[in-house]
């Protein structure tokens, strides 16, 4: 779909899941080399000594190696997009960029920002989990905040990163002119911590953390629970949506044996009131019910609760490790794996394509190139760089006249629609009078309003939406529903997969009216394979491809990441491919259907962690703030209470200047692998020193000697961080009832046609008469045969 796309790829492994989602969708990608190849041998590494996610990230690319400034600056002319990291384009800047390409999109990915008192700042996986609120949230309230055993920061940037290029390449199409994208990985991550990042803007207490589940008003609310085999992720929440699940949760614990008929009845729908009106009983319920739960699941294998859970419409999932997810028949049969044969490794099963077209099956990306394979056709290619139309004061919001209907809730669909309202298109949230968006009552409102329309959440992640609602279950409302699908450019679902069709509102319905209509259909597991119906959320999706697994301490049961992980990590994936779609339109003039997994897209996030099993034999699991190949690597205490500094240290240079500020010279010679086998000594003689000192005070020092180091923040202390600020992150905004309140900005940056968001997410049909009189044309006469129906709200 982005096949007439060139990219040139500079970046290390900060910018590989850019260049990796991009490829997917079919741009070529041209890796930019020098002789030594850098960046194929970091770790982990296959039997060859190549690094696996090098190997996997740059499966399908060119390679080109470069020897002079000259040479780089004949490629850039003929190229569509740059993407690189830090010192990596040989010292150009944005300007001279732009001189010798006014049409090139230049994506930058750095820790902090290209701009802001933190840009130079060194970081890492470790320091960027501190920095972005996600590390304060995850874990053991008794131990270290934790971030997740296989490195993620990056990979969040990239997948923004994906974004912004494709959002600047859309504007591009219509002005001719590229700008420059500004990636932010400390921004990027700050999406997994949400929606606890937003409780300092707002004056609300920092959330906590707790293993294996949330805290409500302290109250630990588990998700994990022992099997007999390993654990398994349980969705225990309440409410209208989700307390119908857990009473079913209940009656099985109760024919089972292991719990009271009283137990078992109570009004587990509207439990999470009682927890805050009776405190003297209900606390003592739940505990009591956690314990017969854990008693239960602790007689079954993960296998046999899973089944029997999908049948009994319970929301429960296996903690899966990475390395079983290539036996999972949905997978198998959904043909998410490819399989290669490597000349060094032999068969190699990798993760493949997460979203399957109705256009057609994407291509299979073949094997990593050779260094240098491709620099002879290369460097003799005379590809002119794409032609400009207009100047830069005709430019306008890159969705400008896009028109979006959206019926998606929780968090992955809302964070993908409404970046494309932020990009100035004009979204319609369709939400039933009756049963709308979870997110309007699952977190504190402003200045502690309960009411439907005063949730932080859904104002953040609905900003800028027009609100309709509409009941689907009455053909009134089904009428509305084909009109809208009629007037839209792009539908984005998030039903259980096969209740439009059921509806009579599937694709192959809409598309005979509109044959233009891209119709993006986003879903834990697909719309096919045994599981495309499991119901559920992000938390469970993250337990079944690894992610679980993947977060805690090593003694202690999976921590796993805050709240619904796969949820944060699939947007970016996302507006690409909706992007890709929109310039295939413009070419073919046709729409398409687009079946997209957010399990098969979060399992790219895991891609070294899958490969050590499936090509070195080796299962990986939770390490807590350890890692295998750098030492020292930790969260370490500080004064105050639960004051915490991440620091790193990927060079022996940097190990140096450690060792002589915490005053134990005599180990600055110790090499990584002397280091790792004295790692708990290590720890223990930087956290003596730390634990004396002000987290902001080590973080000043180290930084100032390039050792990579970042204090843990919470909400509160991300809403006053200097470069979160330098870099608009927070922004106020209109709000229907409460008149302001604080919004994220996108996680990416254009140079040159901003974001515009002005106003929170909309109250409960606030728009239906715009959207029905003024984008359908109804008459009054129309709209009030529709309030007469109940179609409407």
């Amino acid at each position: 779909m982005l096949n007439q796309y060139r990219i040139l790829d500079l970046s290390d492994h900060r910018g590989a899941m850019a260049a990796n989602i991009l490829a997917t969708l079919g741009a070529e990608i041209v890796l930019v080399e020098g002789p030594d190849g850098r960046g194929r041998n970091s770790f982990p590494q296959g039997p060859d000594g190549v690094s696996l996610d090098w190997w996997s990230m740059r499966r399908g690319a060119k390679s080109v190696v470069i020897e002079n400034r000259a040479e780089l600056i004949k490629l850039v002319a003929g190229a569509d997009v740059l993407i690189e990291s830090p010192d990596a384009g040989m010292g150009l800047n944005v300007e001279e960029l732009r001189s010798v390409n006014p049409s090139l999109v230049h994506a930058t990915i750095t820790g902090y920002g290209s701009t802001g008192p933190k840009k130079n700042w060194v970081a890492t996986d470790l320091t960027i989990a501190a920095s972005a609120c996600a590390a304060a949230v995850t874990g053991d309230a008794d131990r270290a905040p934790l971030r997740i055993s296989t490195p993620q920061s990056y990979f969040h940037a990239g997948q923004q990163a994906a974004a912004g290029i494709a959002v600047a390449l859309y504007e591009r199409s219509n002005s001719g002119l590229g700008q420059h994208v500004d990636i932010s990985a400390q921004q990027s991550l700050m999406q997994a911590a949400f929606p606890a990042n937003m409780t300092g803007p707002h004056g609300q207490e920092d959330a906590g953390r707790t293993s294996g589940g949330i805290l409500v008003m302290n109250y630990h609310l588990q998700f994990v629970y022992p099997a007999s085999d390993g654990h398994v992720s349980i969705t225990l929440l309440f409410g209208d949506t989700i307390g119908i699940f857990t009473s079913r949760l209940m009656a099985w614990v109760y024919e089972e044996g292991f719990c009271s008929q009283e137990l078992r009845d109570l009004d587990w729908v509207n439990f999470g009131l009682r927890l805050f009106t009776e405190p003297d009983t209900a606390p003592a319920q739940m505990e009591e019910a956690k314990l017969a739960i854990g008693s239960f699941t602790a007689t079954r294998t993960k296998a046999s609760l899973f089944e029997e859970s999908r049948e009994r419409e319970v929301l429960l999932a296996p903690v899966s490790s990475p390395g079983s997810l290539v036996e999972l028949d949905h997978f198998q049969q959904r043909k998410f794996w490819d399989v290669l044969d490597d000349p060094s490794w032999g068969t190699v099963v990798a993760p493949g394509n997460w979203v399957q077209p109705s256009s057609g099956r994407l291509p299979i990306r073949g094997l990593p190139p050779e260094l240098g394979a491709d620099t002879k056709q290369l460097m003799s290619d005379t590809r002119l760089p794409f032609a400009p139309k207009a100047s830069d004061t005709s430019r306008r919001l890159p969705f400008e006249g896009l028109k979006v209907l959206d019926t998606t809730w929780v968090y992955a669909g809302p964070f993908t629609t409404r970046l494309l309202a932020d990009f100035g298109a004009t979204v319609i949230k369709v939400e039933g009078p009756n049963r709308f968006d979870l997110t309007r009552g699952g977190t504190r409102g402003l200045n502690d309003d309960p009411g439907i329309d005063a949730s932080i959440a859904y104002g953040t992640l609905n900003a800028g939406k027009k609100s309709l609602t509409l009941d689907l279950n009455t053909e009134e409302g089904k009428k509305v529903f084909r009109d809208l699908a009629n007037w839209a450019d792009v539908l984005v679902e998030s039903y259980t997969p096969g209740t439009l069709d059921n509806w009579g509102l599937g694709y192959d319905r809409l598309c005979e009216t509109n044959p233009l209509l891209i119709m993006l259909s986003t879903s834990l597991m697909g719309q096919t394979g045994p599981l495309s119906t499991f119901a559920g959320f992000g938390n469970l999706a993250a337990a079944i491809t690894g992610f679980y697994e993947m977060t805690g301490w090593p003694d202690r049961d999976p921590a796993g990441p805050f709240l619904a992980y796969t949820d944060y990590v699939v947007p970016g994936f996302k507006i690409a491919l909706l992007v890709a779609a929109l310039e295939k339109r413009k070419i073919d003039g046709k729409g398409q259907y687009l079946d997209f997994s957010q399990a098969e897209a979060a399992v790219h996030f895991l891609t070294s962690a899958v490969l050590e099993s499936t090509v070195n034999g080796t299962h990986v699991s939770r390490l807590g703030n350890s890692d295998r190949f750098i030492c020292p690597h930790g969260i370490y205490r500080t004064q105050g209470t639960d004051n915490w500094v991440a620091i790193a240290c990927e060079t022996d240079t940097q190990w140096v200047e450690l060792s002589t500020i915490i005053g134990c010279p005599v180990m600055k010679n110790l090499g990584v692998s002397d280091r790792l086998e004295t790692k708990a000594e290590i720890d223990a003689l930087i956290e003596a020193w730390t634990s004396t000192k002000e987290a902001e005070d080590i973080e000043l020092l180290f930084q100032s000697v390039s050792i990579p180091c970042q204090r843990v923040i919470n909400s509160t202390a991300a809403f006053t961080d200097p470069q979160l600020a330098h870099r608009n992150h927070w922004l106020e905004v209109e709000h229907p009832v409460h008149k302001k309140m604080i919004v994220e900005a996108p996680r990416f940056q254009l140079s040159h046609t901003a974001h515009k968001v002005t106003r929170s997410g909309p109250s409960l049909g606030e728009h239906n008469d715009f959207v029905l009189r003024s984008i359908l044309g109804y008459s009054d006469d129309e709209i009030i045969d529709l309030a007469i129906a109940g179609a409407i709200g």
